[in-house]
């Protein structure tokens, strides 16, 4: 299109030029025959007025001769007219004739000859007689008249002869501009033909490529329009007017949109007001990037997104993933399932061996062998199984990310370092290890043990992967993983990190083995080489403490290993580790509350054997009976779970109540009771998992015994001027014991459930109830649902929201407005300024 209108216009410049030519040729021709014929008419009036000068000598002369024959005074009117035009005609003569000097001496001479002659006339018509004409000296004048008349005739007739000439030149002049004007106007009409005639080919062929090219249009709009009514996905096209420009009926349908708004020209605002999310998810969303919105449409799934169109405005497509989603649905339960049954037969391998090792070591006992080496020597052996078992069991909790943490603020640089030299004998000295630390590292807030255990299984990881020797290196440098990175992994959150990388120049891993490097009991050593759970583990330690864990490695190339740890803007802490305490006893007396007698007695011998005094009870009820009969109690070491009535937690604070600055230990095989916030020990709980050794349980307890009283400071009378009657809400026994606690020791009286309904049940019973504490993760109900259920119950009650988590919550379930947030994990201080914001 563009092309042929080229064309065009590349014609119509030379006709244009043409036309102005033929124009400029016009008005020349013009002006030249115009010029012409304005020198002919002017040959025509000097003949004229030269026959003019004639007629005047002629009649002076004429009436000169009849006056002097016949002496009528009739005779001399023509004379005398004669004489009165003389110089008149003579100078119109001379004034035509100005550009002619041959002329101009012809009518100086006719002056001179006209006026001799008018002057002999007159001498003539002097004489008076009648017989004038007859007299010999009129006779004379007469005759010498005649020869001067002779002689003007002649200058006339060689003027006449002269401007003839002129007159012929001057036609034949003129015939000659008319000719080359009839020439022109044949050459230029015969360009202009052929010119037209060129613009009239170019303008056919315009037409027709004109015609071939809408014709191609129209053909490709109709392909255009088969194919998105053919294709599965729903487009529709906005032009830059926010117009509708294209779409297909499968977008309408897809979208469940009204069919009125599918006509051409519809305008987007109409879009927008029938469904809200897609104008705020879609229409609205950044043009800069291709986003995804999963929208759904009644069983259907949809991915829609917008995408920009340079200068014509924009599309929006929607795809309906519904097959895919469930595919995808159904291979994630499929791989679940082939994965718990891969982690359950490599439990089952793990501990049947270890089972096989303590059965046939406690079997071999039992023969009662009387070497003592042999004996202590199968003891070990089973000691040794037992502690496997811990590893893995503990192992397991870290990819589960169900272990207990007890995270500090560390600097990672110092912690590597004074790892080194123990990197360098694990290792070997076919491996060189060398560490280094970045300038100005920041802080990170992780759980010391986790973070040693993880360079450990990275180093050992290294070290097998160079069976002839290699390099190690530990670098430890801050790191900001930005928002694109983020979004290329989704369970990254942007910010600030400290990055921990363990790199080895050893074999290599392919991508299928990066694929599953962190599943449990996948591992690519030979069979007894390794369990396959050391990268799993530091997999959910990191993950656990809120990090990320990423792995480059080429076949041939080495491998590293980076964990990104969050940054911590607090100080380090200086807590020494519980290893490096001494193994040591003590004489104080505790209590052992534990519901299985096995598990029972080995803890007492165990306490005896340290030198303490033990009581021992299966239960709570059992346990306040021990604190009611005055025995002094230094420590309660108790199980988390345990059955009857009383639950631990009421248990441990009634104890707390009857014995002023008792101290708790809870014990636990599965630590999620004590589990706060990704992981993390409530503050104030004191946790030692399951299976321990005495050497564990001496420097636990004596951590705890030998620790100062550190009273949480108490609110003074005046802040404490109203006591309310909390509900604590919480399912988690140990979460939800701490936190009655809590509120007790800021002056206020607290009742407790564990669910929605249960807590419903207590609001109803006791109407004295002030304020409602609840977390919003509860179990069946939700703590958004309790707390309308509530506050439909009761609408004066006071809202306290704890929770470790977002408090977004679905659509209808929002929290009122006049709620307080109580961010876990929080401290007595926080737990005191939330009620202090209750009574403001």
């Amino acid at each position: 299109m563009l092309g042929a209108n080229r064309a065009v216009f590349l014609v119509g410049i030379p006709i244009v030029l043409i036309l102005v030519l033929i124009a400029y040729a016009v008005v020349e021709s013009a002006n030249g025959e115009r010029e012409e014929q304005a020198w002919i008419v002017h040959t025509y009036q000097v003949i004229d007025s030269l026959h003019t000068i004639m007629g005047d000598a002629l009649d002076a002369e004429t009436g000169q001769r009849g006056y002097l024959l016949t002496r009528k005074t009739s005779y001399l009117k023509p004379y005398e007219y004669a004489r009165t035009r003389f110089d008149r005609d003579i100078h119109q003569f001379q004034a035509l004739t100005r550009d002619n000097p041959d002329e101009q001496r012809r009518a100086q001479s006719l002056r001179a000859m006209l006026a001799e002659r008018f002057r002999i006339l007159d001498a003539a018509l002097n004489t008076g007689a009648p017989e004038a004409a007859t007299m010999p000296s009129v006779v004379s004048l007469l005759d010498q008249g005649k020869g001067m008349m002779d002689a003007t005739r002649e200058i006339i007739e060689m003027g006449l002869g002269e401007e003839r000439r002129l007159l012929a030149q001057r036609i034949a002049a003129r015939r000659a501009q008319e000719a080359a004007e009839i020439l022109s106007a044949i050459l230029i009409t015969l360009i202009a033909l052929i010119v037209l005639l060129i613009a009239a080919v170019l303008l056919v062929r315009n037409n027709i490529r004109l015609a071939i090219s809408e014709a191609l249009r129209a053909r490709q709009a109709r392909i255009l329009q088969a194919t998105l009514d053919n294709i599965r996905d729903g487009i529709v096209v906005f032009d830059d007017d926010n117009k509708l420009a294209a779409f297909n009926e499968i977008f309408f349908r897809l979208m469940d949109f009204p069919t009125k708004l599918a006509v051409m020209g519809a305008a987007l605002d109409a879009f927008r007001e029938v469904d809200e999310k897609f104008s705020r998810d879609v229409v609205d969303g950044d043009l800069a990037v291709r986003d995804y919105a999963r929208l759904e449409r009644g069983e259907r799934n949809l991915d829609v997104y917008k995408a920009p169109i340079p200068r014509e405005g924009f599309l929006i497509a929607a795809s309906d993933v519904t097959a895919r989603v469930r595919a995808e649905h159904t291979i994630r339960q499929s791989q679940k399932m082939e994965a718990i049954g891969h982690l359950t037969g490599g439990m089952a391998h793990d501990f049947n061996n270890l089972l096989q090792i303590i059965g046939a070591n406690l079997d071999l006992l039992m023969k009662g062998d009387a070497d003592p080496s042999k004996r202590a020597a199968r003891l070990q052996a089973a000691i040794s199984a037992v502690e496997r078992g811990g590893r893995l069991t503990a192992q397991l909790l870290a990819f589960a990310r169900r272990q207990a943490l007890d995270p500090l603020t560390l600097n990672l640089g110092r912690l590597v370092t004074e790892m080194t030299d123990l990197l360098r004998r694990t290792l070997g000295e076919r491996v060189e290890v060398e560490a280094a630390v970045a300038g100005g590292l920041w802080n990170t807030l992780v759980d010391r043990s986790q973070v040693e255990n993880a360079i450990l299984n990275l180093a050992i990881n290294s070290r097998d992967a160079m069976p002839e020797g290699g390099k190690l290196t530990v670098e430890v440098a801050n790191a900001f993983l930005d928002d694109t990175y983020a979004r290329a992994h989704a369970e990254v959150e942007a910010g600030q990190y400290v990055m921990l990388a363990v790199s080895d120049t050893g074999a290599g891993m392919t991508p299928e083995v990066i694929a599953r490097a962190f599943d449990p009991f996948f591992t690519t050593k030979s069979e007894g080489k390794g369990t396959g759970l050391g990268l799993s583990q530091v997999f959910g330690f990191v993950k656990q403490s809120g990090g990320h864990v990423k792995i480059y490695s080429e076949p041939g190339e080495g491998t590293t290993v980076k964990l990104y740890l969050p940054r911590s803007k607090k100080a380090q802490e200086q807590t020494p580790a519980l290893a490096d305490l001494p193994a040591a006893g003590g004489s104080e007396t505790i209590l052992v509350v534990e519901d299985d007698e096995g598990v029972r007695a080995a803890v007492a011998d165990m306490l005896q054997e340290l030198g303490y005094t033990v009581e021992r009870a299966e239960n709570a009820q059992g346990a306040l009976d021990v604190l009611a009969s005055n025995t002094r109690i230094d420590l309660l070491f108790t199980d988390v779970v345990m059955p009857g009535p009383i639950n631990t937690r009421d248990m441990a604070r009634r104890a707390q109540q009857m014995v002023p600055g008792l101290r708790v230990l809870f014990t636990s095989g599965y630590t999620q009771n004590a589990i706060v916030h990704n992981g993390r020990l409530d503050e104030g709980v004191a946790l030692l998992s399951k299976p321990y050794r005495k050497d564990d349980l001496a420097r636990k307890l004596r951590s705890m015994l030998d620790k100062k009283d550190k009273a949480p400071p108490r609110p003074d009378a005046q802040s404490t001027s109203r006591r309310y009657k909390v509900l604590v809400v919480e399912d988690v026994a140990l979460i939800r014991m701490t936190t009655v606690d809590m509120v007790s020791e800021v002056g206020h009286d607290t009742l407790e459930a564990a669910t929605g309904p249960e807590a419903l049940d207590v609001l109803a019973k006791n109407p004295d109830v002030d304020v409602l504490l609840t977390d919003l993760g509860l179990p069946g109900m939700s703590g958004s649902m309790l707390i309308q259920k509530a506050r439909a119950l009761r609408p004066d009650i006071a809202v306290i929201i704890a929770s470790g988590y977002s408090t977004e919550t679905r659509p209808g379930e929002e929290p009122p407005a006049d709620a307080r947030y109580l961010p876990k994990p929080f401290d007595l201080s926080q737990m005191q300024r939330v009620f202090e914001s209750l009574r403001t």
